[in-house]
């Protein structure tokens, strides 16, 4: 994503605080559990990413209002 098109929201303020939208605090929670677990899981990337892309398309099939985020 061009960093043009970028929501203002996925900008640090000035102390480093990320203030996600709160219909996308699910699908943040489910992803970041994703990419920790594959420190230690012994999963490849790729299946990593096939697994947190399967989660992001079941996140937004349950809560479609997230996309206007």
């Amino acid at each position: 994503m061009s960093e043009s098109i970028k929501p203002d929201w996925t900008k640090a303020d000035k102390n480093g605080t990320i203030n996600i939208p709160d219909e996308l605090d699910g699908l943040f929670n489910k992803l970041g559990f994703q990419l920790r677990f594959h420190t230690f899981s012994g999963k490849n990337e790729i299946q990593t990413v096939v697994d947190m892309v399967y989660i992001a398309q079941k996140y937004f099939k349950e809560h479609p209002e997230s996309l206007n985020a």
